[in-house]
């Protein structure tokens, strides 16, 4: 596709961010791509991205004073996932990844994610409606967690049977991504926190910027449903820097600035702690 458009980099001059993360703080959602060379995307895809491998993504973790992370699949890879058992596989101490395989996955595949130290399987809206409850089964009793994103309040409130049907732990995606604009008090974010403060669930606190209609950091529209989240269940919530931002179309933020914001938002080092250390620890197995 000559007219596909090219994904923009992230800020490669990452500053030095102010506030100082935990001991094992983990980053549980970004993405990493190539080097195509090796492990090519797929040709029917919605974008062009430079390489951004593994590499790149622990030299920026070690900038913002990140111990581990989350490779999660984006939907430039289709339904592959070399790249992902390969990133996993050679930094196991570091790093789980969560996949987004066909429903005619092998059983001898998903042994070899596993080993690698792939837990969990990503369902997305945008790449399906329905949602293929026997494919989550078949993962769940193999002991993965299923992760759900969605991108609108129609889209929570069409999936929130699913999820809650769902065995075992789920994870909601970038807070819920309800638009900022209408607040949080809304029956798409009710139903985000109906899940959180059932047990059911865990939610990323990340990607402010794909729900917000402020221009750019600290996305103080956002801070309400963070505030209602770490009122309902702190030891459920996750974090993540959604590098390399990949559905973002705007100035392209400092991912220092992600981390700066935790200073509202996780206010105590306690709580940070829990957030960034301790509930990751947990549910990805470190």
């Amino acid at each position: 596709m000559a007219d596909r458009p090219r994904l923009t980099p992230p800020v490669a001059a990452t500053r030095t961010p102010k506030l100082k993360l935990p001991g094992g703080a983990c980053d549980t959602h970004f993405h990493i791509y190539g080097p195509q060379a090796k492990f090519p995307l797929p040709p029917q895809r919605p974008y062009d991205t430079d390489d951004l491998p593994v590499e790149a993504l622990l030299a920026l973790h070690a900038k913002l004073g990140v111990s581990r992370g989350v490779i999660v699949q984006s939907m430039l890879h289709a339904n592959t996932f070399e790249y992902l058992i390969d990133a996993c596989a050679r930094f196991p101490d570091r790093l789980r990844g969560v996949a987004m395989p066909a429903a005619d996955v092998s059983d001898a595949d998903l042994a070899r994610m596993e080993t690698a130290g792939i837990v969990a399987h990503r369902v997305a809206y945008r790449w399906s409606p329905t949602v293929d409850e026997r494919l989550n089964a078949r993962l769940v009793e193999r002991g993965w967690h299923i992760q759900y994103w969605v991108r609108s309040e129609a889209e929570m409130l069409d999936w929130e049977p699913v999820m809650r049907r769902t065995k075992g732990p789920i994870v909601i995606d970038h807070m819920g991504w309800q638009d900022a604009g209408n607040g949080p008090d809304t029956k798409g974010f009710r139903a985000v926190l109906d899940l959180l403060a059932s047990g059911h669930a865990y939610v990323k606190l990340s990607g402010p910027y794909r729900f917000s209609r402020a221009p750019g950091a600290p996305w103080a529209d956002v801070l309400p449903f963070v505030r209602k989240l770490v009122a309902t269940a702190p030891e459920r919530l996750l974090w993540g820097t959604d590098w390399p931002h990949p559905d973002h179309h705007g100035v392209m933020p400092n991912d220092a600035d992600f981390v700066d914001i935790l200073a509202e938002w996780l206010p105590s080092e306690a709580l940070r702690r829990q957030v960034l250390a301790d509930n990751p620890a947990r549910l990805f197995r470190f």
